[in-house]
């Protein structure tokens, strides 16, 4: 299980590093002085890391208990567990994301949750390292999506590579990058850092989707990045100091 947690945070580190390298320093949209940040936003992701921990050796069990045998069973009657891999993939991602946009929508609607999540909004400079602020509590209930993968006997050694795509989008949606044209469409379908980094804002409550838009689209949730200046944005919520209440997310 250590070993798993090992990798799984060295591939968030290494694809982050990556973004960084290739992507963030040679073509920045804002100007970040990453050495003053990097210390505190580096700090955050060790913490997260703890959380993540504690949450791996509970999540087996949290299968278990959400997932009886009859219910893989009633899936395998219907076929769905007959169905390409490559499918139960797809339908296992919509049913992650639906999830998460269901769970962020509750979190900036209602005052409890919302103290679970706004550690992550507290972010004043946006760029890959600030991604992994994320509280006990938050990191937990988004992570229960996950638990679509297995219910669609999606292999583990599949799950490595779902783990590694995670952390390179998550990385890169948070990225301090240009805004491009090429960007809009692929916001037709998938969430981008420019589609991201609104919800960051004030705006706050749209642009909720994690890896799809189409739960935005579809909700009502959408802002069209077009339709606002990149270099206007105002980043982090105006809010009492953070404690350590802010990242358990209590």
């Amino acid at each position: 299980m250590i070993t798993q947690i090992i990798i799984g945070w060295l591939a968030t580190f290494v694809t982050g590093a990556l973004v960084w390298i290739l992507l963030e320093k040679p073509d920045p949209l804002r100007e970040i002085k990453y050495a003053e940040v990097f210390v505190k936003d580096f700090g955050a992701a060790l913490i997260s890391i703890f959380f993540t921990i504690i949450i791996s050796y509970v999540y087996a069990d949290l299968i278990k208990l959400l997932i009886p045998a009859s219910f893989k069973e009633l899936l395998g009657g219907f076929g769905v567990l007959s169905l390409p891999i490559w499918v139960r993939l797809i339908l296992a991602y919509f049913i992650k994301d639906f999830w998460y946009y269901v769970c962020h929508w509750w979190m900036h609607h209602n005052k409890y949750l919302w103290q679970t999540h706004l550690w992550h909004h507290s972010i004043q400079q946006l760029w890959w390292l600030a991604a992994q602020r994320t509280s006990f509590t938050s990191r937990f209930l988004f992570q229960v999506g996950f638990i679509a993968f297995p219910l669609l006997s999606i292999p583990p050694e599949v799950m490595f590579y779902v783990g590694l795509l995670g952390a390179l989008h998550e990385n890169w949606t948070h990225s301090n990058v240009q805004w491009r044209s090429w960007m809009g469409i692929l916001e037709w379908i998938f969430v981008t850092p420019r589609y991201h980094s609104l919800h960051h804002t004030q705006i706050g409550a749209y642009n909720m989707g994690s890896y799809f838009t189409i739960f935005d689209h579809l909700f009502g949730t959408y802002i069209n990045p077009d339709s606002l200046d990149p270099n206007q944005q105002i980043f982090g919520v105006v809010e009492q100091p953070i404690t350590w209440q802010k990242v358990v997310g209590i």
